[in-house]
C-alpha cells in the first residue's frame, strides 16, 4: 500500500515569538518526512484583526490545516480538518502573576475570546507540555493531546571539546527578551556575585533586545544571527542560562541539551519539565540568585560535572524532544482525522 502525502497549510503571523520558530521546524520536519507542508506567512498586523483571514483561500489539495490558536478560527474551512497548537495557555494560574496590567487586559478582553473560537472549531487541539495540558483539561470540554517541542539534532548537536584555556572565563549563554518573565532581570546581579571569571552572553530575543548601556562589565550583548547560525552560538559557550518564570516549554534548555550543554537556571514549569536537576541541570529555586550564583561556580570547578550534565541531557533530547519523534506523532494525528476522507487533488 503507498503512503498517502500529507498537503498540510501552515498559515501563521510573522510574530516574533517561539510559534513562527514552530511553524518554521514544524515544515521542515514534514517535508524531510516526505509530506507537503505549505508554510503561509501572514503580517502581524493581522493579531489585532484575526477575522480578515478568513477569506484566504486555503492551498490547492489542502488535507489539513495546522495553525495556532491565537488566530486558528479564521483558517477554519469547510470539509478540511483543523488541528490547533496551543504554545502558551493565557489562562494557566501559573501564567496570570506574570503578566503585566496592560498584557492581562489585552489577554482578558480580546485574546481569551479568538482563542475559546480556535478551540472550538478545532477538531484537535495540541499542547506543547504536560504542565499547559493539565490546566486545559481542566477548564475544556476537548480532550488535550501533548506533542512536545523539538529540535533537529542533527543541526543542534555538541561541538568538539576543546580544553578550557587558563584564565578565560567560563561562558554563560542567555538566549531571550529582556523581561522579567524569562528572569533577565536577575542577569545583573548574577553577573556582579560572579565576578571576572565568568561570561555572561547575552542574546535578545526575536522582538526585543538588550540596552548595552546597561549591563555590567561581565555581561556582553551578542548581535542578532539568524536561526541556521543559533546551533554555533550555542557550541561556542561552556552552559546555558534559562533563569525563566514561566514556560510553557523550554526551546533553549533543550537547544542547549542537544548542543551538550549544562543548563543554569529556575526549578520553573516549562524548563523542569524539559530539564532533570542534578542529571541534565541545576535549577535553584525560583528567584534564588545565589544558589544560581552557587551552581555556576561548581561547574567551573567540575568539568567532570559539566561534560556529564551536558551528555545526559543530549541524551534525553535525542530521545524524548526530536523532530522523527514529533513527527511521527502529529503525522499519526493528521492520519486520524483524515481517515475515510477523499484526497482533495
Amino acid at each position: 500500500m503507498t503512503r498517502r502525502t500529507l498537503r498540510v497549510w501552515l498559515p501563521c503571523l510573522r510574530a516574533g515569538s517561539g510559534a513562527d520558530v514552530f511553524m518554521m521546524r514544524l515544515a521542515e520536519g514534514l517535508a524531510r518526512a516526505g509530506h507537503d507542508p505549505q508554510l503561509q506567512w501572514f503580517d502581524r498586523a493581522y493579531e489585532w484583526k484575526p477575522w480578515k483571514l478568513r477569506d484566504v483561500q486555503a492551498p490547492v489539495g489542502t488535507d489539513l490545516v495546522h495553525a495556532g490558536s491565537w488566530q486558528g478560527f479564521a483558517f477554519r474551512r469547510e470539509d478540511i480538518p483543523l488541528v490547533v497548537t496551543e504554545h502558551q495557555y493565557i489562562r494557566h494560574p501559573e501564567f496570570l502573576p506574570h503578566r503585566g496590567r496592560l498584557q492581562t487586559v489585552y489577554h482578558n478582553l480580546f485574546v481569551s475570546q479568538c482563542v475559546e473560537r480556535s478551540y472550538r472549531a478545532a477538531d484537535t487541539i495540541v499542547a506543547v507540555s504536560e504542565h499547559a495540558a493539565r490546566a486545559m483539561r481542566r477548564n475544556l470540554q476537548h480532550p488535550v493531546h501533548v506533542i512536545h517541542n523539538w529540535v533537529d539534532t542533527k543541526a543542534y548537536s555538541p561541538a568538539q571539546p576543546v580544553p578550557r584555556v587558563a584564565g578565560r572565563p567560563f561562558r554563560l549563554l542567555f538566549v531571550g527578551n529582556p523581561s522579567r518573565w524569562k528572569g533577565a532581570d536577575v542577569l545583573p546581579e548574577l553577573a556582579v556575585r560572579l565576578g571576572s571569571e565568568f561570561d555572561i552572553q547575552c542574546l535578545g530575543g526575536l522582538r526585543h533586545s538588550f540596552d548595552a548601556r546597561e549591563l555590567p562589565p561581565s555581561m556582553r550583548l551578542l548581535s542578532r544571527v539568524s536561526p541556521e547560525e543559533m546551533p554555533a552560538v550555542y557550541q561556542g559557550v561552556d552552559a546555558v542560562l534559562v533563569p525563566t518564570r514561566y514556560e510553557a516549554f523550554g526551546y533553549v534548555a533543550v537547544e542547549a541539551m542537544a548542543c551538550g550543554l549544562p543548563v543554569l537556571g529556575f526549578d520553573s514549569t516549562g524548563t523542569a519539565e524539559v530539564c532533570i536537576h542534578g542529571e541534565t541541570a541545576l535549577l535553584a529555586r525560583m528567584n534564588d540568585v545565589v544558589q544560581l550564583a552557587a551552581y555556576a561556580r561548581m561547574l567551573l570547578a567540575d568539568t567532570s560535572l559539566c561534560a556529564r550534565l551536558g551528555e545526559a541531557g543530549r541524551q534525553r533530547v535525542v530521545a524524548h524532544f526530536c523532530e522523527e519523534r514529533a513527527m511521527a506523532a502529529y503525522i499519526s494525528l493528521y492520519l486520524e482525522l483524515i481517515k475515510g476522507r477523499p484526497r482533495r487533488d
